[in-house]
């Protein structure tokens, strides 16, 4: 368990700071199992976006996946089965193993009220946290991946729980592109009211609506036309603190605090030629799918039009 400190909303940090680690960053929301630092939510690590254009873009679209492998079973005479809340789990000196269910509805992604979980005589598994499915078919995100689940748990369906799945970006067992349900939904949104209404609970993911253009290097200047405005998932960090980035040193010190992102056109074309830009994004959501321009030396020099150079 790590232990994350919350800075002020206008506090800068470095990108090291935040990278630190892969998961919910404080664990203070109720029901959220992670406890680690916020990272990459989709689960992969933009570690070089300007290198091969194959490489991962942390976009949860495009996929239908379901969680992988076969689901892990209690053997099968384990007496703790029969108890099914933690008090009557304990008092039989059984181990309760719980975790927090997420709901998705119009007003975004959240914790679910109530106990959810299941007793064991004894409890272990793969340390990183998991997604696995109720026999109600209710999500519940674990801190590690239970070995001892009950047969009557099982994985999660991208057809029916899809956009749940999407809510949570750190499950170990499922695939790093999701369900691509929160994406299409995202997308769905075709103003900014109803697409900044599907934020929930920091911790999780949900849209965000920004401003965007489409910058091309072979034009001599950066394009002029008004933005355009669109919906993408996020994820929303437990703190507000930005990050601490390095723009050009002639950049108008107004522009010079934006938090800019830029994100492929295609996986066949380089950042270097053409990319789109968000120009400002608020530093409690993190796109998922784009980059931090002017996090490192790294940074497309199309990333400089959010100073207008």
């Amino acid at each position: 368990m790590f232990l994350a400190l919350s800075p002020a909303c206008g506090e800068k940090h470095s990108l090291g700071e935040w990278t630190a680690g892969a998961g919910d960053p404080s664990g203070e929301t109720a029901g959220d199992p992670s406890g680690e630092t916020a990272g990459d939510p989709s689960g992969e690590t933009a570690s070089d976006p300007t290198g091969d254009p194959s490489g991962s873009t942390g976009d949860p679209s495009g996929s239908s996946t379901t969680t992988t492998g076969e689901p892990p079973t209690t053997e099968g005479n384990d007496p703790c089965t029969q108890y099914t809340d933690l008090a009557s789990c304990e008092a039989a000196g059984c181990e309760f193993v719980g975790g927090g269910a997420i709901e998705a509805d119009e007003n975004g992604c959240r914790w679910g009220e109530g106990e959810y979980g299941f007793c064991a005589s004894f409890t272990g598994g793969s340390q990183s946290p998991a997604l696995h499915c109720t026999p109600d078919g209710v999500p519940v995100a674990f801190p590690f991946d239970p070995g001892n689940l009950p047969a009557d748990w099982g994985p999660c369906d991208c057809e029916t729980q899809g956009l749940a799945l999407d809510c949570y970006g750190f499950a170990v067992n499922v695939e790093d592109l999701g369900c691509g349900a929160l994406s299409t939904h995202c997308e769905s949104l075709t103003d900014e009211a109803s697409c900044n209404q599907f934020q929930g609970d920091p911790g999780l993911n949900g849209c965000l609506w920004v401003e965007t253009t489409h910058e091309v290097a072979a034009e001599p200047v950066c394009n002029a036309e008004p933005p355009v405005g669109r919906c993408i998932p996020v994820h929303l960090r437990h703190d507000g603190g930005c990050f601490d980035l390095n723009p050009p040193a002639e950049c108008d010190p107004g522009d010079a605090v934006k938090s800019p992102y830029w994100g492929r056109v295609s996986d066949d074309v380089a950042p270097s030629v053409e990319l789109e830009l968000l120009d400002d994004v608020p530093c409690q959501f993190e796109p998922l799918g784009y980059f931090q321009c002017w996090a490192d030396e790294d940074s497309p020099a199309l990333c400089d039009c959010a100073c207008g150079l």
